[in-house]
């Protein structure tokens, strides 16, 4: 016999989520407006900073820096935007990164309303200044704690005084015990199940130090659970019960580079 039973959606409020990104937007530093510098990015992958000495409709970009001046076709260029001297150092073309998390998750269990935690990292490569993929692990608690396995994926939009992203990750979480070695006195509970997880996320990079960031994100995750039980009445009964888990989570996460 299958049962599959169905937690509630996190009652967090959607307007608390939308309040926080627009002021997460809105507190880029002003001062900063000065210090900016122009940026040409390359559809290779490359960014040129300098000041932009020519942009026009004969289809040409001269930009000037340090190193002399570069004359790019408007056809070999992506965009070209402005970025404070204190994310130049931070645009690493493309390499190995580690990225590890902490995080919260919100939304009505067994137990009611409170938040559990989650740690994970992952380990990838990012490919130019907007992609970065990789392959992570980690640890989360629901009903009992669970080693998620999954695939992420980044894209970060024109580098500023923050940077937004989305991400998508998805997986498999894998139970730490075996079965839960309790029962009631209708119910003698027994083998732990995985399930699939899926986390879509928006967020904010903030550049910190030479090469690494921080990054502030807010999302939606999905994780099935599941695990055996039998049941003792006039008749005893084996079957297995399907959880779905619906969580709001909130993340802080530390890139090395």
């Amino acid at each position: 016999m299958m049962i599959i039973t169905d937690l509630k959606k996190s009652g967090f409020p959607l307007s608390v989520i939308l309040v926080l990104l627009i002021s997460l937007v809105l507190s880029k530093d002003a001062d900063a407006q000065h210090k900016n510098r122009d940026a040409v990015y390359l559809k290779s992958g490359s960014v040129i900073i300098g000041n932009v000495i020519q942009n026009d409709s004969l289809g040409v970009i001269k930009i000037s820096n340090v190193c002399g001046i570069w004359l790019y076709n408007i056809q070999d260029v992506d965009s070209v935007g402005v970025i404070s001297n204190a994310q130049t150092s931070v645009l690493k073309q493309s390499g190995y990164y580690n990225l590890s998390s902490i995080g919260l998750m919100f939304g009505e269990g067994a137990n009611g309303y409170h938040p559990f935690a989650s740690l994970t990292t992952v380990n990838g490569w990012q490919f130019g200044q907007r992609v970065f993929t990789g392959i992570g692990l980690g640890y989360e608690f629901y009903e009992w704690g669970v080693m998620p396995v999954f695939a992420d994926i980044k894209y970060f939009f024109h580098q500023d005084v923050v940077t937004p992203f989305v991400s998508f990750k998805a997986g498999y979480s894998f139970p730490l015990s075996e079965s839960k070695n309790n029962s009631d006195f209708y119910t003698q509970y027994g083998q732990r199940y995985g399930g699939v997880l899926v986390n879509p996320e928006v967020g904010l990079l903030i550049p910190v130090g030479s090469s690494n960031a921080v990054l502030i994100g807010i999302g939606y995750q999905y994780q099935e659970l599941s695990n055996n039980e039998t049941q003792y009445n006039w008749y005893s009964y084996e079957k297995r019960v399907y959880t779905n888990y619906n969580r709001i989570s909130l993340r802080l996460s530390f890139l090395i580079r």
